[in-house]
């Protein structure tokens, strides 16, 4: 009996993903919970001399159950990787990607100049508030530093060797290098479809691999590694991209709860970074298929606290130690962190107003969008 021929995808540029802006904003949230957290010492560690009393077997279970997944930073960072992958494909799969100097241009726009306006104002307050007592080995660890020449050059070169001014970007570091030099990571993809994709995914993990296998967690080769590890995630993100407008038209069913849980628990039960990857890819694929998932993270709400994301990501840090700085010997510790909790999203959408949005809107008009190809409107990808 003859097949029946699959039903055309819908083309990527006739749908928009709105619930992904809610995936990064709660992705930003649990990196604020995260810092919030960090200053007690059960989170952050003990200050030089101290101890962390044990805090039970119960609380002990609680923290090492799903409930740290509220908290998990480096899940979240991960999240944000491979979601960087899948929305920047997006116009290679519709033939509407920009020129390589176009497309440098507007990530440049997009996350560097933000960037350099919060580390900014980082160093300024760094450098004019008074000094804060000992409160964890993490938040000690914060604004050590006087502001310098060669403090100020490796933010401006995004070098990665002195974030103890708004240590939340590093991961920006990562994520200005890769959009340097994306479009190449897509031509494998482009060219040989997702087999084309995998194999380069799989060689630049082992390269990664292999050079802090050698040299090391540490320095500048570390940093050059960890780069080219991270770029595997938007590998990750691009290849789910390519199969996004047939996800995104699928009918309602058991596919996206079944996907969110078991990326959930990848983010969970593992720290290795394949497994990080993956899980982060199941977690967008959830949020990319109709149904139950997806209409949550259509709310409003939710969609709001996702476009202030990465101002939220940027600038938390900032209220979250200036706070600490002003007001520990004042109020109590909860009291503080409460309070910097929502002084983090007020600020966010400051600063979004302010700065991100116009910078966005900067890099769009320096632009110019190439002639989209002649591609038929119902036309798939390429096939891989």
């Amino acid at each position: 009996m003859a097949r029946a021929p699959e039903p055309p995808p819908v083309p990527t540029d006739a749908v928009r993903y709105p619930a992904l802006d809610s995936v990064r904003g709660l992705a930003a949230l649990t990196v604020l919970v995260n810092h919030c957290l960090s200053l007690f010492p059960l989170f952050g560690g003990a200050s030089a001399g101290d101890t962390v009393p044990y805090p039970g077997a119960a609380v002990l279970g609680l923290l090492r159950s799903p409930v740290a997944l509220l908290w998990d930073g480096r899940g979240a960072v991960a999240i944000f990787f491979v979601l960087s992958g899948f929305v920047l494909a997006l116009p290679w799969f519709r033939g509407t990607e920009l020129p390589w100097p176009s497309f440098v241009l507007r990530r440049f726009c997009r996350i560097y100049l933000p960037y350099a306006a919060a580390v900014g104002l980082a160093m300024a307050l760094a450098a004019s508030l008074p000094a804060a007592p000992a409160v964890t080995a993490w938040f000690d660890a914060n604004w050590t530093e006087p502001v310098s020449i060669t403090a100020v050059l490796d933010h401006v070169l995004m070098l990665g060797a002195h974030n103890t001014f708004d240590n939340a970007v590093w991961s920006l570091n990562h994520e200005m290098r890769i959009s340097l030099f994306f479009p190449l990571l897509m031509l494998p993809l482009l060219r040989f479809g997702l087999a084309g994709g995998a194999v380069s995914a799989v060689v630049l993990y082992l390269t990664a691999g292999a050079i802090t296998h050698v040299f090391g967690w540490h320095g500048a080769l570390a940093e050059v590694a960890a780069t080219i590890r991270y770029s595997t995630f938007f590998i990750l993100g691009a290849a789910l991209a390519r199969s996004a407008g047939r996800l995104h038209a699928g009918q309602p069913g058991p596919a996206a709860t079944v996907a969110l849980l078991t990326g959930l628990c990848c983010l969970w039960l593992s720290r290795e970074p394949a497994v990080m990857a993956a899980g982060s890819a199941l977690i967008i694929l959830a949020a990319i298929r109709p149904g139950r998932i997806q209409r949550t993270l259509n709310r409003p709400g939710l969609r709001t606290l996702g476009r202030i994301s990465y101002s939220l990501y940027l600038v938390h840090l900032l209220v979250l130690l200036s706070a600490a700085h002003l007001l520990i010997g004042i109020l109590p510790l909860p009291a503080i962190v409460a309070g910097a909790f929502l002084a983090s999203l007020l600020a966010a959408a400051l600063f979004h107003r302010l700065v991100e949005a116009p910078s966005d809107r900067l890099g769009r008009r320096l632009s110019v969008r190439r002639v989209p190809a002649a591609r038929p409107a119902g036309a798939a990808p390429p096939a891989g």
